[in-house]
């Protein structure tokens, strides 16, 4: 379970600002598993991020995420949290569970538009005049969200991670998951409830609609998104940019199940707060 990032406590520098920068501009107080990873590729990451900055900055940018997480339950009712999750983990999980709803609709449709200017199928912008949110960090979350160290985890946590990154068919666990497995009685609660609805009519139809929807808002976006491999091409090698389109592909495809997969562990987190105090 392992693919290259630079963690944001490893970072120095300017890849070090750059950070600062990619969670004030986002408003998210983590730098999110895409960023590590493209992280290697410091020129691509930056310049990206500077083409991208006016629209994640826009008001428009938020209403069309806020598309992306509007969603119709599951057809069937979710099954209760276990008894064995402790109100501690609760806590830690209500308090990280809204920072990656908020963050994981703006990422999806953050990566579209890249793999759509990079696959030459521009997104123009259009003409208008646009309001703005500052850049910074909502006081309603947390300062900081740290991830466990795969290496450093207890082997039945280990296994529950082997267990998830395999459903999704993934290299390694996400941030997601590697934030909630500090709290492990609920990941290996919820995830129970999680993986019941994997494989259900209402899991897929939601995965390709989020896919889809996402592609129709890239192109609403207010500014123009200038990324074709032509113009990376005077700053970026042939196999750079290949292994960055690579990377955006494998996070755009991934980010779906995640948004349901943490919609679905809001839901158990609220059924929870109605039976007992969290």
């Amino acid at each position: 379970m392992y693919i290259p990032e630079i963690l944001e406590g490893e970072a120095r520098g300017r890849l070090r600002k750059l950070y600062h920068n990619i969670k004030y501009t986002l408003h998210v107080p983590l730098i999110s598993d895409v960023f590590r990873v493209l992280a290697h590729y410091p020129s691509f990451l930056t310049y990206a991020l500077e083409t991208s900055r006016s629209n994640l900055l826009s008001h428009h940018f938020e209403q069309l995420s806020d598309q992306l997480r509007a969603m119709p339950p599951p057809a069937r009712p979710l099954p209760a949290l276990p008894s064995f999750v402790t109100r501690r983990d609760l806590r830690g999980a209500a308090a990280v569970l809204p920072v990656f709803h908020y963050s994981n609709a703006k990422l999806l449709l953050l990566t579209t538009a890249w793999y759509e200017a990079l696959s030459e199928r521009p997104i123009p912008g259009w003409q208008q005049d646009e309001t703005f949110i500052p850049p910074g960090i909502p006081a309603s979350f947390p300062k900081t969200v740290p991830l466990l160290r795969i290496e450093s985890a207890p082997p039945e946590i280990a296994r529950l991670l082997r267990l998830i990154t395999d459903a999704h068919y993934g290299f390694a666990p996400p941030g997601d998951i590697r934030a909630l497995a500090l709290y492990p009685t609920f990941l290996a609660g919820a995830w129970q409830g999680v993986e019941s609805c994997l494989h259900t009519p209402w899991y897929r139809d939601q995965t390709d609609r989020l896919l889809h929807t996402a592609q129709s808002l890239a192109r609403s976006l207010p500014y123009p998104l200038p990324l074709a491999p032509g113009r990376l091409q005077q700053v970026l090698s042939e196999r750079e940019i290949a292994s960055c389109l690579s990377i955006i592909a494998m996070y755009r495809s991934l980010l779906p199940k995640l948004i349901l997969d943490t919609e679905l562990m809001m839901g158990l987190l609220n059924r929870s707060a109605q039976t007992f105090w969290i």
